[in-house]
């Protein structure tokens, strides 16, 4: 029986390996993983900062993780890092004032800054020196005790009138000296009342003495200070007095660091590496395929290690080997629009400002699939606004650009740039790289249609030949916005600044023009106008939900949308108080994007409370999730992308990407490779089980072997999940169950297994 068991076991096994997923409710960051702020080592591993999470190396097994909001920290914005070797802990400090200790697995947070409320909190350097770290900031240092997980005390060093910012803190044998906004201070060790700014001693031997100095460190019998400057900082070496120890003009220095051995002087393109006696060792100038972008380095026995804004975390060994180490991640944090299909999802880099003029942001587009990132840049095009892949084969994408025209690629690569001069595209200014394009749709026969702006012509088609159709007639607004097209066939732009929406009707002939419609509208309900119109999604059913800074406002049946007397719906929420009195569902939100996933449910990215989920007919919150509530790292969304085939939803926010594994997938047209993840169920998995592979609305009902059932529902998609307990609430005990999944009409079916071990 035994034997039996074990059989049983790893044939679940396999098939959990090969169609493994991670579970429905789970969260991932995507976050550019090739840049770096800050460094710090440990005894067995060294940690990067890129201001949103931390890359982990450890140095024995040459391995690379993570850590971040979703898996270890408790905030984004990480302002400084700190390791202390005497206590094996790593300090965290966040924007916001609060401070994660992490020792092992265990982190504490220390809210005690955080709940201060300081105005205009800034936060510098963060130093470890005996049994205690100290953060500099521009209220003074506080100095934190590990051990109590409280701040300890805080230090004054400055003059007493003005806001001193305290930049860095270093340490000698006797004495501690603070680089600070108005000069250097220094007080003895173990002096009381250091909270008093009279116990301090400003260091008057320096140059400039009440200068902004922005780093110290000591080395051997030396204090290396940094004086800020307009044409270059200088750094200076003290001891019995204050001399000259660097200098280039034009060159700021962004970190002095000591070491066991030394000393590292950290200047963006270059790392000067000096032993105690300030000998310089060697210059990091090159890493032989790349220039130095770099803002700390820190020297531990045979490597340097250096935190890189272009290239992220640098180990350098010997006197030419240079190592980027990175896990993979999009070319960029700062997006603006998401597209998800079929396993692939693009992220587009540009933008335009809320009065629709070019950013002119170098075009960066990333494609992530198989867990992995392909990263597209150019120099000469800017400002790409909106990616769309073709539904016949996932290979193939375009990308539109506020400037640069209409992009092409196969297999990542660019085949064509559509312009003003090789197609009927014309440039908003005559001459110039003025190709303004948004939105792009595809209709059933392959045809790419545009919006193009400040151009007469708006709608343009691409057909799959290369060949263009022009001539729709002009869209009355300035801008030519996202663009979708329903179930009839109907193309809506939206028009930002308050023009409302253009719908168009070619009658599914593009080529025949003597038929055609089009219509602008004001976007309204039966009592409400609204002017600001931001995002616009067509659902399953073919309605058409557009977001305003009034909530989402629904066009149903938009057959009639030529019709006179054909408004939008705002979806009424009873208060059920007594009283009559509804309220309008997210009628005080700002709807920055609406996205559709394969149950029908609405996926609401807002301006300022993060994202909705709705539930098909809009009538029910199914979720909310906010930077409180959840791994959400901030609360302004930029774009939402649900992918149809593993249910992802993707969330571009304000400080980077994310994705959230939904329960929902797109229906297949009949059962298509039906399986179950994770299966195995093991004993310590908390969240539920997913059958996917499904038709839309299929029954499924769980029941043991004996044929008892345990749990029924309705798939959302193609996916339906199951909790793992019981019609008594309870966990289900170990053993094989059994998902009959039938079609809504009854007449496919189809039989899975399952092994749960409680």
């Amino acid at each position: 029986m035994m034997r039996k068991f074990l059989i049983i076991f790893f044939l679940f096994l396999t098939a959990f390996i090969a169609h493994g997923q991670t579970p429905v409710g789970s969260w991932s960051d995507h976050l550019r993983n090739n840049t770096a702020r800050a460094v710090a080592t440990g005894n067995e591993e060294v940690y990067a900062s890129n201001g949103l999470s931390l890359l982990v190396y450890n140095k024995a097994l040459s391995d690379l993780s993570s850590l971040s909001r979703i898996i270890g920290l408790t905030e984004t914005g990480i302002s400084a890092i700190e390791w202390s070797d005497q206590k094996n802990m790593l300090l965290v400090a966040y924007l916001s004032g609060g401070i994660d200790l992490i020792s092992g697995r265990n982190i504490y947070y220390l809210p005690d800054i955080a709940r201060r409320s300081i105005p205009d909190l800034k936060i510098g350097k963060a130093r470890a020196e005996g049994n205690y770290f100290y953060l500099c900031c521009n209220f003074g240092i506080a100095v934190i005790d590990p051990d109590k997980k409280e701040i300890h005390d805080t230090w004054k060093p400055g003059p007493g009138t003005d806001e001193n910012q305290v930049f860095d803190v270093a340490f000698t044998a006797n004495r501690i000296y603070a680089a600070t906004s108005h000069g250097v201070y220094s007080a003895g060790q173990g002096s009381p009342g250091l909270s008093y700014y009279g116990n301090w001693k400003l260091v008057d031997i320096l140059p400039d003495p009440y200068g902004k100095y922005t780093s110290v460190a000591a080395s051997g019998s030396r204090i290396y200070v940094c004086l800020s400057g307009n044409e270059g900082d200088r750094v200076y070496a003290i001891d019995s007095n204050a001399s000259l120890f660097y200098s280039e003009p034009s060159v700021y220095v962004n970190s002095i660091d000591r070491s066991a051995s030394g000393l590292a002087i950290t200047a963006g393109s270059s790392v000067r590496l000096y032993n105690n006696e300030g000998t310089l060792l060697k210059i990091i100038s090159s890493y032989g395929w790349g220039m130095p972008a770099a803002m700390q380095a820190i020297a531990d026995n045979n490597s340097v290690w250096i935190a890189d804004a272009g290239s992220g975390l640098v180990k350098a060994t010997g006197t030419s080997e240079y190592t980027a180490l990175n896990l993979p991640g999009p070319a960029t944090n700062d997006i603006v629009h998401l597209s998800s299909r079929n396993g692939t999802t693009i992220a587009v880099a540009g933008g335009t400002s809320s009065s629709w003029n070019g950013l002119m942001k170098p075009m960066k587009v990333s494609v992530s699939e198989d867990n992995s990132w392909t990263n597209i840049a150019s120099a000469v095009i800017n400002d790409p606004l909106r990616a769309l892949t073709d539904p016949a084969d996932n290979d193939h994408f375009f990308v539109s650009s506020w400037g640069g025209g209409l992009l092409e690629y196969r297999n990542k690569t660019l085949v064509k740039q559509y312009n003003d001069q090789n197609s009927p595209l014309q440039a908003s200014v005559p001459g110039t790289a003025s190709v303004k394009i948004c939105g792009m749709a595809m209709d059933e026969a392959g045809n790419l249609w545009i919006t193009q702006s400040g151009v007469q012509g708006s709608l343009k088609v691409l057909k799959p030949d290369g060949t263009w159709i022009t001539g729709f007639g002009t869209v009355s607004a300035p801008v030519a916005g996202d663009l979708v097209i329903d179930k009839n066939g109907f193309k809506w732009v939206l028009l930002p600044g308050g023009y409302g929406l253009y719908i168009y009707d070619d009658k599914k002939t593009p080529e025949m023009k003597s038929d055609d419609r089009s219509k602008r509208i004001p976007v309204r309900d039966e009592t409400k106008i609204t002017l600001n119109v931001y995002s616009i999604a067509s659902d399953l059913d073919g309605n058409i939900w557009v977001g305003t800074d009034q909530g989402p406002f629904i066009y149903y049946k938009p057959e009639n949308i030529f019709d006179d007397g054909y408004y939008a719906y705002r979806i009424r929420i009873p208060r059920n108080d007594g009283s009559n009195l509804v309220d309008y569902m997210l009628g005080t939100e700002t709807i920055t994007s609406v996205a559709v996933d394969g149950g029908n449910r609405k996926w609401i990215g807002t301006a300022a409370s993060g994202v909705y989920l709705l539930s098909a007919d809009g009538t029910k919150q199914i979720l909310n999730f906010n930077k409180d509530n959840s791994p959400l790292l901030t609360n302004t969304i930029y774009s939402i992308s649900v992918d149809n085939k593993t249910g992802d939803v993707w969330i571009g926010t304000s400080a980077g990407i994310q994705s959230y594994r939904g329960n929902a997938t797109e229906g297949e047209g009949k059962f298509s490779g039906v399986y179950a993840f994770p299966n195995p169920v093991r004993e310590d998995f908390e969240g539920s089980l997913t059958v996917t592979g499904l038709m839309r609305d299929s029954n499924v009902k769980i029941t043991d072997v004996s044929g008892n059932l345990v749990y029924e529902t309705t798939s959302d998609g193609g996916s339906a999940t199951w909790d793992l307990k019981n019609h008594r609430g309870k966990r289900v005990s170990t053993g094989v169950y059994l998902a009959f999944c039938s079609s809504p009409d009854g007449k496919q079916s189809i039989v899975i297994k399952i092994l749960v071990i409680h």
